[in-house]
């Protein structure tokens, strides 16, 4: 396609952007890729709750039937209010100002739970930490381009899940075609408790926005503008680097604290390193550091069920992956990192088998 300033390339300038995210530096640096993408506004906010009050505060100060916001893009993993509690609140509750409102789910987590709850309750897409520039602008714009129409039937309310159109044996359908209602955007809600299913089959307002023709294929982004929101985002390794410094000392801490503190103590502190092993494992790889995302995945699942007590095995466990991420900073250690990467990797497997083990032993 086009390249930026061409025929058939969206004016993203015209789009407006709420971001979720509670961890400050990420959502820093997603704010300053949506920007060097061409969003021409992108509010931010640290948590679900934040964004539920952002969404009030708008609602009264706006027109009626006017949209807050074009997009939401939010974190899924956040404490207190987290996305998939606010992906509820804008399609169900009565106080949502648009609950047709596209949102875009964004987690470290691609755990297949957190995946299918997200669906269930009726995100429009995801995307994935680590993620690139590419992957957030095509996401995005895959978004206003080719919205999928909303449906409710049988308690769920959402995009249409089902991505292609297959042709389907009528025999083995559960709904009949008489019992589904498709309401236009001039259609009157006359009747409609009667239908188990309604399709909403409304014009494409946000692609007619950004001057999208529903006739013509999506636009790919142009590599002038990839370019400068990918070095936007690379620009903060040097940030990246501090802060990971800050957090990976804050992680030892708390590990350090694990053995033989009050056990209310013990729980928030799991929670408080698998929270942080969340965070790192969707950064590390958007600033060349994949073994960082591979380390704090390997203890964001050793770390999920918080305990009331920790093993001094357990607690060894975690150090051993708190030494291997320091070391990967301190090393510089950038890439897959060669043999010193194969070494770190192969001593961390070590020292799981070891330690599993031992814990096994002690349960037994």
């Amino acid at each position: 396609m086009s390249e930026a300033g061409g025929k058939g390339w969206a004016r993203f300038g015209l789009l407006s952007v709420l971001v979720v995210e509670d961890g400050a530096f990420i959502r820093s640096v997603l704010t300053g890729a949506l920007r060097s993408l061409g969003v021409g506004t992108v509010h931010a906010v640290a948590s679900g709750a934040e964004a539920i009050r952002f969404f009030e505060e708008r609602k009264a100060a706006l027109p009626p039937g006017t949209a807050p916001v074009d997009v939401v893009i939010t974190d899924i993993v956040m404490p207190d209010v987290d996305g998939l509690m606010l992906l509820r609140w804008i399609r169900s509750s009565p106080k949502s100002p648009d609950k047709f409102l596209p949102v875009l789910m964004l987690s470290g987590a691609a755990d297949r739970q957190y995946v299918e709850q997200a669906r269930d309750l009726g995100a429009n897409d995801f995307i994935a930490k680590p993620f690139s520039a590419g992957t957030v602008g095509a996401r995005l714009l895959l978004s206003i381009a080719r919205p999928r129409r909303f449906v409710l039937a049988h308690g769920y309310f959402g995009p249409d899940r089902r991505r292609a159109t297959r042709p389907v044996n009528m025999d083995c359908r559960m709904t009949r075609p008489e019992e589904v209602l498709v309401v236009h955007s001039r259609s009157k809600a006359v009747g409609i408790d009667r239908y188990p299913v309604i399709y909403f089959e409304f014009p494409n307002r946000l692609g007619a926005k950004i001057g999208l023709n529903p006739r013509d294929p999506v636009p790919t982004i142009p590599a002038a503008v990839l370019e400068a929101a990918e070095a936007e985002i690379q620009s903060r390794t040097g940030d990246y680097s501090n802060w990971i410094a800050g957090e990976v000392d804050a992680l030892g801490r708390n590990v350090d604290r694990l053995v033989g503190v009050d056990p209310a103590q013990v729980a928030e502190l799991v929670t408080a390193v698998n929270r942080t092993a969340h965070e790192m494992r969707g950064q590390g790889g958007i600033f060349g550091y994949p073994l960082i995302t591979l380390i704090a995945k390997s203890l964001y699942e050793a770390t999920r069920n918080a305990a009331t007590a920790v093993t001094p095995n357990e607690q060894r466990l975690y150090k051993a992956h708190v030494d291997a991420i320091r070391a990967v900073m301190n090393g510089r250690v950038s890439g897959d990192g060669g043999a010193t990467g194969q070494q770190l990797l192969a001593s961390l497997e070590v020292a799981k088998r070891k330690y599993a083990k031992a814990v096994e032993k002690a349960a037994e």
